[in-house]
């Protein structure tokens, strides 16, 4: 499980490979192509990638 702590730093930093965010769960394209990029995880890290629902990126 993560921690709020770690869940703090995501909520500041740039998107990512490994962060996507999104403001609503209208737009099932972006949510589709971000859980295809996570998994796919082309960078070769093996790190868990996240999809931050109700988050702007500022």
């Amino acid at each position: 499980m993560i921690a709020k702590e770690d869940i703090l730093e995501l909520l500041k930093s740039t998107e990512s490979y490994r962060v996507e965010r999104t403001i609503s769960t209208g737009n099932m394209d972006k949510f589709c192509e971000a859980i295809c990029a996570f998994a796919n995880d082309m960078p070769g890290s093996r790190k868990n990638g996240y999809l931050i629902i109700g988050a702007k990126d500022n």
